[in-house]
């Protein structure tokens, strides 16, 4: 799926990746304000307007995208360019709100064939170019200079004609002619002077330009290389500082969700909803069961609907946590689906009777069942050879701190441990978590930090007063706010499987998890993040045990098969 991604460098969302599907997003809002659909920190990225910049796509050309100014006051630069107004953002594009304000990385995934690169920008400007008009050739000739002429003189043996030229005029015009040429030669080395000092200067001042264009291009490639190695060294430090309970938080907090459920099982061939037989005996109502051939227990199923029968599903709560900002959330199996681990049974369940053939071939009690079984699972019942399947009828999720529902769909669950991936649909990105599969290196006593909403805990409403004049009744309606329970990891449980001529094969009996020593949530917790002290989720939430002496213990999934889920190795 072709999605727009943004990485931001700096300001509030730095090291944040949040990504846009173009078949929901056709436009991104950058700004502060709260209908914005990337949403800055209004109190530490004030250099942001309300509603600073726009992305769309190119109504011409759906490859390309254009980013515009929405009159804000700090301005908006693409590739430390202030823009005015509209212009085409490519990926690998830098773009900054206001002059030291927070920047990101505009990509496309996967990118186009065609994509153009990202915009260099320039080093400094050029030394000028010094233009010189063409030099004018003068022609040589034997002496350089146009040779000097004289008059016609008589011979040497004719006397003196009447009226003829005397010597004293012959020795001045003589005289004359060579101080022409000497001047005109003059002008000629003049002229041929200035040509070589101009050429020498053109050539000195292209050496110079091209010296100072060189210098300033190794300054700048030395100064992104710095940034560069500045940026992963903040991105190290990042990765290895710890993190307090609080600040997971307020930073993951908001991609914890609450889930509400409700489902019922089904025939997969079409005779509709299952229920569990209950039938009059000895004075009261009961559940009735049957014993199958390999010993065991199930409730007695029928399609039947009397006023007896309840029907096989249930309502119940649980927790989860965001994984991508286009909406898929991890949660447990038993959140999600239902029907595909061990069922919970009514009280009145309890005290039930066998129901089988008796001595005459008709149908008979022939047990008891003091205690309903506690590991049937619905979907696996082996009844008749009937395949059966569940249905959420409810499978909606709640942000934190909003009164919004939102629809989910089971998109996929394990069939090796209790984890489930659900989808819902949103047109904005969505607040995510990071996830650190630590599962072959992490040891008993690191810290946990458990995020979900726990039944014990009491909920909190708003009262939303309607606007819609065909439905005005005034509605309490939950707005969730996740609890946090701080631990550490007490013990770890791995089920391997001896290699070849090995001695011996570990078995857990409750899986591969994590115990936890945290003890003060429950119910409703189950698919909620565990995370260690670098704010990443290492596990899953997903169980509980309490002894006699009300002793009681947790267990969480290892995310790797959360993961396994999303598709990840």
């Amino acid at each position: 799926m072709e999605r727009i991604v943004l990485k931001h460098l700096s300001g509030s969302k730095a090291n944040q990746v949040e990504e846009f599907p173009l078949n929901h997003v056709k436009e991104l809002v950058l700004g502060r304000d709260p209908s914005s659909t990337v949403k800055y920190d209004p109190d530490r990225d004030d250099l942001v307007g309300r509603q600073h910049a726009r992305i769309t796509q190119d109504p011409n050309d759906p490859s390309q995208f254009i980013i515009s100014d929405l009159n804000s006051r700090n301005g908006t630069f693409v590739n430390r360019q202030r823009i005015a107004g509209t212009t085409r953002v490519n990926p690998g594009d830098v773009v900054q709100l206001g002059p030291g304000g927070p920047e990101f990385v505009f990509d496309l995934e996967p990118r186009p064939a065609n994509a153009t690169r990202p915009t260099r920008v320039a080093a400094g400007p050029m030394a000028p170019t010094m233009q010189t008009p063409a030099t004018r050739v003068v022609g040589p000739t034997g002496g350089g200079a146009p040779p000097p002429t004289f008059p016609p003189t008589a011979n040497a043996h004719t006397g003196p004609a009447s009226g003829g030229v005397g010597k004293a005029t012959v020795e001045r015009i003589v005289s004359a002619n060579v101080q022409q040429a000497k001047k005109s030669q003059g002008r000629t080395f003049l002229a041929v002077g200035a040509v070589v000092i101009i050429l020498v200067v053109v050539v000195l001042g292209g050496v110079g330009g091209y010296m100072i264009w060189r210098t300033k291009s190794q300054a700048s490639a030395e100064v992104a290389g710095l940034k560069k190695n500045l940026d992963e060294a903040k991105e190290t430090e990042a990765a290895s500082a710890t993190m307090r309970a609080p600040d997971i938080v307020k930073q993951y907090g908001g991609a914890v969700v609450k889930i509400l459920v409700s489902w019922k099982l089904v025939s997969q061939q079409g005779n509709g909803l299952v229920y569990h037989q209950y039938m009059p005996f000895q004075g009261a109502v009961r559940a009735c069961y049957v014993r199958l051939q390999d010993g065991t227990i199930e409730p007695y199923l029928t399609y039947d609907k009397n006023q007896y029968n309840v029907g096989i599903g249930g309502m119940h709560t649980g927790s989860g946590f965001a994984v991508s900002s286009d909406g898929f959330i991890l949660t447990n199996r038993h959140v999600a689906a239902a029907w595909e681990t061990a069922y919970n049974f009514p009280d009145n369940a309890n005290n039930g009777i066998i129901l089988g053939q008796g001595p005459d071939g008709k149908i008979a009690v022939v047990g008891l069942v003091p205690q309903a079984p506690r590991n049937w699972v619905p979907a696996q019942s082996k009844q008749d050879n009937v395949r059966y399947a569940g249905r959420n009828d409810i499978l909606d999720v709640l942000f934190p701190n909003s009164d919004r529902r939102l629809s989910a769909k089971l998109s996929a669950f394990s069939p090796r441990h209790d984890v489930a991936l659900v989808k819902v649909d949103s047109p904005g990105s969505l607040p995510k978590v990071e996830i650190n599969d630590n599962y072959d290196t992490i040891q008993a006593g690191e810290q946990a930090v458990v995020l979900g909403y726990p039944s014990i805990s009491p909920p909190t409403y708003g009262i939303v007063k309607s606007q819609d004049v065909f439905n005005p009744e005034t509605q309490a309606l939950e707005i969730p706010d996740p609890t946090v329970t701080v631990g550490n990891i007490g013990r770890i449980y791995r089920s391997q499987e001896g290699t070849s001529g090995a001695e011996k094969t570990t078995v857990s009996v409750i899986g591969d998890s994590y115990q936890l020593q945290i003890n003060t949530t429950g119910h409703g917790n189950s698919g909620g993040p565990v995370f260690d002290d670098h704010g990443r989720v290492v596990a899953i939430f997903f169980a509980g045990l309490r002894d006699e002496s009300g002793t009681s213990v947790t267990f969480a999934v290892p995310i790797r098969y959360g993961r396994e889920l999303m598709g990840v190795k």
